[in-house]
């Protein structure tokens, strides 16, 4: 394990349950840091190109004053599940599901505590899913510590509840064990700082990862559908490229994989889904009956 990295769990996770705590009080607690990026996943087909990978990091700060804002409307939702939980995936087909990840969507877009969502993602390859995870990982860490300074990361566990609920407790065999060996080995390079903290944890003790699975949930279903006017509500936060860097285990022959061109795509795509935002926004100013809904599926 790289000297100086601390992969203990950095919160309480009996201070988390926000559906009975309407203060959201983690905003205070000492231990929590200001700054904290939260990471999920999905992965969707592209009719041309095939199957892609997508990881989302949302840089929430839980110091700003309307941070403990964004739970009002994620707590109704929440409540509105069978499983009092918030799945973006499980959402989208309940009658509602639309107009709530619609909701949450511009929650998200709308709150100043959310101050940016990074994107990569990249095609299937050679190592499939595995590697097609290792490699977005790699390229989002490196773009949070060295373009964010984050040194605080939440991710969403692959494993089962227990398995892995710290990040050093996970297993060789297990999935959250390939992120920690992808991170022990970039900071042995002195490609990722020691001091960065990476945590695995559920959503079901960890509900800020909510915020997570609703912007991996609507990145992966535009970009499936093609359709940026869904990514409207997001779009003010959000940067995406197509990752590059690699992680130590698959390098060959450098650093980086060959350059695809997408990335000036994909940031045409966001510019797109901004113009989408505003048009909306004059709309409804001018008095208009409302706006188009969002297609999830």
């Amino acid at each position: 394990m790289a000297q100086g990295m601390s992969c203990e769990e950095p919160l309480n996770p009996s201070a988390l349950t926000f559906l009975s705590d309407p203060l959201c009080t983690i905003a205070s607690m000492s231990n929590v840091p200001r700054l904290l990026a939260l990471i999920d996943e999905t992965i969707r087909n592209d009719p041309q190109h095939g199957q892609f990978y997508v990881l989302t990091a949302a840089i929430v700060d839980k110091a700003h004053p309307r941070y403990s804002g964004l739970w009002k409307d994620f707590r109704q939702v929440a409540n509105r599940q069978p499983t009092k939980l918030v799945h973006a995936s499980e959402i989208a087909r309940a009658p509602n599901g639309h107009q709530d990840l619609s909701l949450l969507e511009r929650t998200i877009g709308d709150n100043p505590a959310v101050t940016a969502i990074a994107v990569v993602r990249t095609p299937f390859g050679p190592g499939g899913e595995e590697g097609a995870r290792q490699m977005c990982l790699s390229d989002l860490l490196a773009a949070l510590t060295s373009s964010f300074g984050i040194r605080h990361i939440v991710m969403d566990t692959r494993d089962h509840l227990g398995v892995a609920t710290k990040s050093m407790s996970a297993k060789p065999g297990t999935r959250n064990y390939e992120d920690i060996r992808t991170i022990h080995d970039l900071q042995r390079v002195g490609e990722l700082p020691e001091d960065l903290r990476v945590v695995h944890a559920d959503d079901q003790r960890m509900h800020e990862l909510w915020i997570a699975d609703v912007v991996a949930y609507a990145v992966g279903r535009s970009l499936a559908d093609r359709d940026p006017f869904r990514l409207q509500w997001l779009a003010p936060h959000l940067q995406m490229r197509e990752a590059r860097m690699l992680p130590v285990s698959q390098r060959t022959d450098g650093r980086w994989a060959p350059d695809t061109g997408l990335t000036s795509l994909l940031i045409d795509y966001i510019a797109r889904a901004k113009l989408s935002r505003n048009e909306s926004r004059n709309f409804m100013s001018l008095g208009g009956a409302g706006v188009r809904e969002v297609a999830a599926g």
